[in-house]
């Protein structure tokens, strides 16, 4: 399956105008590798490609510690690869489909948040307390005293033939990934009740003794290359910032300007990139590509998620299901008004 980011007139449009100052086919042009002058200027942000072990892709990995990591790295005008994107798709987009100018998504990166903020927390907190119950973990030990007689250890003997339940104490993990990437058609009303879901879970999570560390991305591939824009929210013992998960999820500028820029600074070869900013990954590459593990959670497009956007009781019910973790979260009982919060959202943010 294929997922554009841009319309198809438009990546018509793009990819005409390129062909004729190129003369040559976008689908098979190439250009010759040269070194990219961004990866000796923000070295700890834009690494060089390599290829993966895995999978038949060569890897263009960029990362960002933050969003106030990724804000100096634009604001200091890194290098665009204009043998590649000769029209910038970051800054002529319109409005309708990209979001705010780019210049003002850029800068909305260290400003407070947007009307919404608070209407997103309320539900957010309002779902997870009213919607998901924890479900904790126990395990059995055995004592001299106390709790149910181990009939085995009872009649060999064995003093410790007591058997009881404890609490799991220790400390849990669990890593969220998030794919920030979605096809052109994805609904505002998708885009919000994912942020609202992703921000609930990160609450119950929490509340049940995990520790929760949260990446975003893009993940986007063009015939054998493959881009990761990777943008860290929150380390496993970092307090939940809130406030950035709802810049990068609820806003489309986020996605189709800011890391639609970062994109147009990487020493991709392949011209194909320019006609519409690259294709989904398969699930299973971009497992490989990531390395995660059992134990991570990987949230893709709303679409994929089972997401609709009509009704947020149906989609955090998708959600749970689709990530397999009914074991540590239940759905619990939903109040009404939670719909009605959801819908006053959607009319807040623009």
């Amino acid at each position: 399956m294929k997922r554009l980011y841009i319309n198809l007139s438009a990546a018509k449009e793009i990819a005409n105008l390129c062909l004729n100052v190129t003369g040559i086919p976008q689908a098979t042009a190439m250009i010759k590798m040269k070194k990219n002058p961004n990866t000796k200027r923000f070295p700890h942000n834009m690494q060089e490609p390599k290829k993966s072990r895995h999978t038949r892709f060569t890897v263009y990995n960029a990362n960002f510690n933050g969003l106030n990591d990724l804000y100096k790295y634009l604001k200091s005008k890194p290098t665009i690869n204009r043998e590649i994107f000769q029209m910038c798709s970051s800054s002529l987009g319109g409005t309708k489909f990209a979001g705010a100018p780019y210049f003002v998504a850029l800068e909305e990166l260290v400003k407070p948040p947007r009307d919404g903020y608070g209407d997103f927390l309320k539900l957010a907190e309002s779902l997870e307390d009213d919607a998901l119950d924890y479900v904790e973990e126990y395990t059995n030990i055995k004592s001299v005293g106390g709790g149910a007689v181990d009939i085995p250890s009872y009649v060999a003997g064995n003093p410790l033939c007591y058997r009881s339940s404890r609490k799991i104490e220790e400390p849990k993990f669990v890593r969220i990934n998030i794919d920030l990437g979605y096809a052109y058609h994805t609904t505002k009303e998708q885009v919000l009740h994912r942020a609202i879901i992703i921000a609930a879970l990160v609450n119950a999570f929490e509340k049940a003794g995990y520790m929760v560390s949260i990446d975003t991305f893009e993940l986007a591939q063009k015939y054998e290359e493959l881009v990761r824009i990777n943008v860290n929210i929150k380390n496993g013992q970092e307090s939940f910032n809130k406030a950035a998960l709802f810049k990068t999820l609820c806003h489309v500028e986020f996605l189709r300007r800011v890391l639609f820029r970062v994109l147009e600074t990487m020493n991709l070869k392949h011209k194909a990139w320019q006609e519409d900013y690259g294709e989904v990954v398969e699930e299973d590459d971009s497992r490989d590509v990531l390395g995660l593990t059992e134990n991570d959670l990987y949230i893709r497009q709303p679409c994929e998620m089972g997401i609709e956007g009509y009704d947020i009781v149906d989609d955090i019910k998708s959600v749970i299901r689709r990530l397999n973790i009914d074991d540590k979260v239940d759905v619990g009982r939903f109040k009404e008004n939670l719909r009605e919060d959801a819908r006053r959202l959607e009319k807040t943010i623009r």
